[in-house]
């Protein structure tokens, strides 16, 4: 047991980091060892003085509650020589408390060197610690980060950035809506009638030509896909249901008129689908087989003597149902339903059906129900569609892929029947590139609510001193700025996508099929954590309807698994990539396969020896080339081991369907980190494309974090496959804090590039 607690001169300059480490009994073994690694290679500090040091670092024989105080009373004594307003690190802190400054032993670039790495593996705050010794009044010259800095240099590029060009597009679309927010926020509406003013609005948009951007300027539109979007994206910061509302009417049930029908079709119907002035739904899912649309049992008959089509419902469990718009408002469906043809199946095809006249009254042998009250977006009226063998003339096929000639044959310009399947689904890749997009403005609108709470809300402080902002505490930064940074990541793949999809450029369709599959379900999934996180880092306040949270997650929930359920589209996502290197591998002759081999053996060299695996410093954590190996890797490999894995099963005689059950788990891993290499890269080229030195630094910051916090997610992994080291991990660790720190300054920023109304802001702000 010590005794004494007199200070050796050659122990003061290490009072604040034995007091800082210890008082909250914060040493853990691995710490303790790398506090000594550090003075012990530090050759500048006498041997008597390490001893010393070493003496105090002993696990088990700790400092005592005395000890402490001692070492507090001190600091406290010497506090006239200390600046608690100053940001000062460990080197700066042993300096002034020493009795003797000039002293060669502790004033040189290794010393400060080496308390700066245990400062930063520590991952503490000195300066903010150090004030905890404090029981004076509030020192002069401490401010708590206010609200009202002064914006930064980058705010309005980055907002602009965020707007991708359609700022005016936006600011017409939030013109229309601020002036119906009291409405819009009203939260004792009765089913029929908040549905009624979901209806008003997107009549009021479809008026104001903002439904129809994307069909071709001969019916009105501007032939953008991409201003479309927008148009969805903007209305997510004010109602979901509106956004779904709109959706399903101009894109889903117009879409699929515009994909899948050819002039005829639409020269009758497009110009009304845009004004509204023939609502429509779309019919696809069926209460049995759900995402298993090859399986829909609805049926289309084809009668020669009539040239005209009997659709046919055969029993309760095949009825449409989840029709968005179907419940009340639409009057003619896009019903998805088997095409047969003299008693010869071919397969899913579309047909448009009355379902409603303009008085509201179903047609003749049409059977409509409402699903009901829903978890969220009880806005739009969702039902369910039950067909009595309705007529509809041939016509009525929405025929661009699949047709009936004048003798009664089918033909199809796609000769395969399940690329001609796909080639008609293509009519949901539209919706799976817009709901992650409304998600994500969903993530944005919470995380402007919290980020605003967070830094007027006050709670606890240093003793004798005012509360400080809860944004301050190091677990508040870490649930709140990796969010931040995917809703940045996620902003830009999705931008990204939208512009390949639409472009002119020659890309696979399949691929871009998969691509928009595997981000749906990854963006909409952050969606659903984050709206959860900023409810909860709001505590009481955000359990009040007036923050939006209640609706945001009602609302949002379902984005999870329509327009595909999410682990099914990951799984297409999965299946897409293994039929690429089913492609790559089936091309290589030997000398490919030996330099495919020899190419996973340089990998594993470069990448998987003790240097690089071991390596902590800064520069490599933050560099492009270290967080796009470390993806790229978790990528591939779990590419090569799903495909190794498959082949041996299917080898071993079971079918492929068994096959693919054996591995779905690994399916759904590597869908997820092929999406994940997917956003690092989008992110990488939006910095690189930027010319200001300010945006490019906060973005890189932001980048920097969604790289290594999705690291961290995943170190279980990277730790199995030897990709990095304990040490390495608890860098990363460390970096992940420090990140979050940095940005904590540069939050209220970030999220006003969001644009979010300022009445939704100013929310919270309110007396709590």
């Amino acid at each position: 047991m010590k005794t004494s607690i007199s200070i050796p001169d050659s122990l003061l300059p290490f009072i604040p980091l034995l007091y800082i480490a210890w008082a909250d009994d914060v040493l853990e073994e691995h710490e303790i060892a790398y506090i000594k690694k550090q003075i012990d290679q530090n050759k500048t500090i006498k041997e008597e003085t390490k001893l010393i040091v070493y003496k105090w670092l002993n696990p088990e024989n700790p400092p005592s509650a005395r000890e402490l105080a001692y070492w507090k009373s001190y600091i406290k004594d010497h506090a006239d020589v200390l600046d608690p307003a100053a940001k000062m690190d460990l080197f700066t802190l042993g300096k002034r408390l020493a009795k003797n400054p000039n002293s060669e032993e502790w004033v040189n670039d290794q010393t400060k060197q080496s308390l700066s790495h245990i400062e930063n593996y520590l991952g503490i705050a000195s300066h903010e610690a150090i004030r905890s010794v404090y029981e004076t009044n509030p020192v002069q010259g401490y401010q708590t980060f206010t609200i009202n800095k002064p914006k930064k240099g980058y705010s309005v590029q980055l907002k602009t950035l965020l707007q991708h060009y359609n700022a005016d597009l936006k600011t017409r679309v939030q013109n229309i809506l601020d002036k119906h927010k009291e409405a819009i926020e009203s939260y004792d509406d009765d089913l029929i009638t908040r549905k009624e003013k979901v209806f008003k609005w997107t009549k009021e948009l479809a008026d104001a030509g903002l439904g129809k951007l994307a069909y071709p300027s001969a019916y009105g539109g501007s032939d953008s896909m991409v201003q479309y979007a927008a148009v969805f994206e903007e209305l997510a910061k004010y109602d979901l249901s509106l956004t779904i509302k709109f959706g399903v009417h101009f894109g889903l049930f117009g879409g699929s008129v515009e994909s899948l029908g050819t002039t005829y079709h639409h020269d009758k119907y497009l110009k009304d689908i845009g004004t509204m002035a023939l609502p429509g739904c779309f019919a696809m899912t069926e209460m049995y087989h759900g995402s298993n649309v090859k399986a829909l049992q609805t049926t289309a008959i084809y009668q020669p003597e009539t040239n005209s089509f009997i659709i046919n419902t055969p029993s309760q469990h095949d009825r449409k149902t989840y029709i968005g718009n179907a419940g009340l408002h639409a009057q003619m469906a896009t019903v998805f339903a088997q095409l047969i043809v003299d008693g010869e199946e071919h397969g899913i095809h579309a047909f448009l059906v009355p379902i409603r006249n303009e008085q509201g009254d179903a047609m003749p042998g049409i059977t409509i129900g409402d699903n009901g009250h829903k978890m969220g977006l009880n806005g739009v009226d969702n039902g369910t569609l039950h067909f009595n063998s309705v007529r509809i003339p041939k016509e009525n096929l929405l025929n661009k892929f699949g047709d009936i000639d004048e003798d009664g044959q089918y033909f199809s310009p796609i000769i395969s029947p399940s690329r001609r399947f796909f080639t008609m689904l293509g009519t949901l890749v539209g919706g799976r590139l817009c709901v992650p997009i409304a998600g994500n403005m969903a993530s944005k609108k919470a995380l402007n609510m919290a980020v605003y709470f967070a830094l007027d809300r006050k709670q606890f402080g240093p003793p004798g001193e005012p509360e400080q902002s809860i944004m301050d505490y190091p677990t508040h930064q870490k649930k709140l700025m990796p969010l931040i940074a995917n809703a940045y990541a996620y902003d830009f793949a999705h931008d990204h996508l939208l512009k390949e999809y639409t472009s002119d450029a020659d890309h696979d369709a399949q691929e871009m099929e998969a691509l928009a599959a595997g981000l749906k379900a990854l963006s909409t999934w952050n969606t659903t954590t984050t709206i959860q996180t900023c409810r909860e880092a709001c505590g009481g306040k955000g359990y009040l309807s007036e923050m939006y949270f209640d609706l945001l997650k009602a609302d949002s929930d379902i984005f999870t698994t329509f327009e595909g359920d999410n682990t099914v589209l990951l799984q297409l996502t999965a299946k897409s990539r293994l039929t690429y290197f089913r492609k790559q591998f089936g091309k290589m002759d030997w000398w490919d396969t030996l330099k495919y081999i020899s190419s996973i053996a340089s990998t594993n060299l470069s990448e998987l020896n003790p240097l690089v695996t071991r390596d902590t410093s800064e520069e490599h954590l933050l560099s492009n080339d270290f967080q796009l190996a470390a993806f790229t890797y978790r990528e591939e490999y779990s590419l090569r081991s799903l495909a190794m894995r498959l082949s041996k099963k299917i080898k071993e005689g079971m079918d492929s369907y068994d096959a693919f059950l054996h591995v779905q788990v690994h399916l759904i891993d590597m869908a997820s980190a092929y999406i994940d290499r997917i956003v690092l890269e989008r992110f990488i080229a939006t910095i690189d494309e930027q010319e200001d030195a300010s945006l490019k630094e906060i973005l890189t910051s932001l980048k920097n974090l969604y790289a290594l916090h999705r690291i961290e997610e995943n170190k279980g992994w990277y730790l199995e496959h030897d990709y990095i080291s304990g040490s390495k991990s608890l860098s990363i660790n460390k970096l992940v804090q420090k990140l979050c720190k940095e940005l904590k300054e540069e939050s209220q920023h970030l999220v006003d590039a969001f644009d979010i109304p300022k009445h939704m802001t100013e929310t919270a702000l309110k007396f709590y």
